[in-house]
């Protein structure tokens, strides 16, 4: 049975498939929009399945075949145009469309870790304490934080485990891919899930942002700011 928070998560997935639609010139809309309709309307809860999909695109796999909830899913790659088949339907978008639709639906579907959750971070992007060899661990203290200036938001941020915030802005902005382990859960409500989906609403929906990991120009622009910002710290 699906319970309030889930149904509210799959209607946000539905409204933002539909704002993705109208961008779509007439006969597209026509002969696509019922279709994307129909496949959230299957797996809009499924993020495993728009991760498989988005890891396809990223690496440019020309195929791909999933299974889930009963159904094949099929997906294929010709130059720019994305196809997705389920059950003998298929839609075809362009490759700016496609991978707003995918992020979107990625990131609505996706679990939001709650405040007091300690993760481990991937060394291959974080290592503060390399010296000593041991993995940085990091308490989440915040989420959904939009950076002036930026097209993008953080999904998190934290303070390194067990220092806390030892100096102003020292927190840890990070991304769902860079955690590595999730060593303890905080605590989650309902109030919890009222945030999440309000936040969603707000910066996925309705200002149209998405998270830093899905924009190369923002993560270029981030890069060069904490490189300027290392180099004055050395002078």
């Amino acid at each position: 049975m699906v319970n309030k928070f889930t149904q509210q998560l799959k209607e946000l997935v539905l409204e933002k498939v539909n704002q993705i639609i109208q961008t779509l010139d007439t006969d597209k809309q026509l002969g696509f929009g019922l279709i994307m309709k129909e496949f959230c309307e299957h797996f809009a809860l499924d993020e495993m399945i728009f991760q498989h999909l988005y890891d396809a695109y990223k690496q440019q796999i020309p195929e791909l075949e999933l299974y889930s909830r009963d159904t094949d899913i099929y997906y294929r790659r010709e130059e720019t145009l994305h196809t997705i088949t389920f059950l003998e339907k298929s839609f075809s978008l362009e490759e700016a469309t496609y991978h707003g639709f995918l992020t979107s639906c990625l990131e609505l579907s996706r679990e939001v870790l709650p405040l007091g959750t300690v993760v481990e971070l991937d060394e291959a992007y974080f290592k503060p304490s390399q010296e000593h060899g041991i993995p940085a661990k990091v308490v989440i203290t915040g989420r959904f934080i939009a950076p002036q200036g930026y097209n993008t938001y953080f999904p998190y941020c934290g303070v390194l485990y067990p220092f806390g915030e030892m100096k102003k802005d020292a927190q840890i902005h990070f991304t769902t891919p860079l955690i590595k382990n999730v060593l303890h859960k905080g605590y989650k409500d309902q109030a919890e899930e009222a945030l999440e989906i309000i936040m969603k609403q707000e910066l996925i929906i309705d200002k149209n942002l998405q998270s830093i990991e899905f924009s190369t120009q923002d993560m270029h622009k981030l890069q060069k700011e904490i490189e300027l910002k290392q180099r004055a710290g050395e002078q």
